[in-house]
């Protein structure tokens, strides 16, 4: 995510509030382009660590500017600003934990 200049990276441990997974990435881009870029690195990126995804869901129906990759313990939202802002995965999730990464 980081390599193909996505903002606004959080990370959030969900791990005591539900069983969907442990922790969310959460990550916004400026265009749909930007998007393909980033989910694609994901993807490279995962796999050379030996993780595939579980399912990507593109979330066309309400919106088509948010995209999720399920690596089962991780959920990955690549996100456009006014889908993370109308979402708001942070608040609606306010309780999770926020950690630190290094880029």
């Amino acid at each position: 995510m980081w390599a193909k200049k996505t903002k606004d990276i959080v990370l959030l441990n969900i791990s005591k509030l539900t069983a969907i997974a442990d922790y969310f990435v959460i990550g916004t881009v400026e265009s749909s382009v930007q998007m393909d870029a980033v989910i694609g690195s994901i993807k490279k990126t995962f796999k050379e660590k030996g993780l595939f995804q579980l399912s990507r869901q593109e979330m066309k129906d309400s919106s088509p500017n948010w995209q999720i990759i399920d690596y089962g313990s991780v959920v990955v939202h690549v996100m456009t600003k006014e889908a993370r802002e109308f979402y708001s995965l942070e608040n609606v999730w306010h309780k999770a934990r926020k950690l630190s990464y290094k880029k």
